[in-house]
């Protein structure tokens, strides 16, 4: 990985002359992986997808009553990238941010893609730049290109890591990018068997226990657990008791964790 190669500065903090008040930041919890991060009227969106109508609990859909709305995506996987669901809440003036490699691999289906340059702020809305986000790289369980995004708001440091493996980038992202008071995490250890995949027993996500390393490796004050909990696809298989293992490192390591109800609004 780059990892190392990321600019010292790219994710310095703002001064606070220029840092937005941070008490308006909040974060919502949506289907699957995704997650809605709202200040300062606008709303960014990470990984979104529409809820599961076969979900066993009912899940949040993707909506905000703020003036603007954007999107950011880790990689083009349709549990990831839902060009359907973002349409309504993106309109005339919001648009989808991806990673050059990523962009590359999507399928827009209507919507306004923005491909973005690794470590290179985007700034969200661009006249205020209530947000700026920053892909660095992460590793994807299928080969396709993935990053992670650092997000800042409001002074509040956000990283959403998709659905990783375990990689190097943790140290360097702390050191260039920290602290984070939040670090969204997936913790299933998937194992994907159908097609050109075959089963070789690794886990293709960050498992429960990873997850909890990566936490503590990233300097997270607090983790929300999330890519968990599918049901009825023989073919995706999932590590088990994934949050009660993960809330059990966490607590080993000295890490504190959230977890989310589906359409929970936690402020940071």
């Amino acid at each position: 990985m780059g990892a190392a190669a990321a600019p010292a500065l790219a994710g310095a903090r703002a001064s606070a002359q220029v840092r937005p008040d941070p008490s308006t930041v909040t974060m919502q919890r949506l289907s699957w992986a995704g997650i809605r991060l709202e200040h300062a009227g606008v709303a960014v969106f990470i990984d979104a997808t529409a809820p599961n109508p076969d979900a066993p609990i009912k899940e949040a859909p993707v909506a905000t009553k703020a003036s603007r709305s954007f999107a950011l995506v880790s990689h083009h996987h349709g549990d990831h990238f839902d060009p359907e669901a973002l349409k309504p809440v993106l309109g005339a003036q919001g648009y989808v941010v991806a990673e050059e490699g990523v962009a590359r691999q999507m399928n827009p289906q209507g919507v306004l893609v923005l491909p973005a340059r690794m470590y290179e702020p985007v700034f969200l809305s661009r006249g205020a730049g209530e947000f700026v986000a920053w892909a660095v790289p992460a590793v994807d369980g299928l080969g396709s290109p993935q990053v992670s995004w650092i997000v800042d708001a409001g002074g509040r440091r956000i990283i959403h890591c998709g659905d990783t493996l375990w990689h190097g980038g943790w140290w360097s992202y702390a050191r260039a990018y920290g602290p984070f008071d939040v670090a969204v995490l997936p913790i299933n250890g998937m194992r994907q068997t159908s097609g050109m995949y075959r089963d070789v027993t690794q886990p293709m996500s960050l498992t429960p226990e990873q997850a909890a390393s990566a936490s503590k490796n990233l300097g997270a004050r607090l983790t929300v657990p999330v890519h968990y909990g599918a049901t009825g696809n023989p073919a995706y298989v999932e590590q088990p008791q994934a949050e009660a293992r993960f809330l059990k490192a966490m607590a080993a390591l000295g890490q504190t964790a959230r977890v989310l109800a589906q359409g929970e609004i936690l402020s940071l």
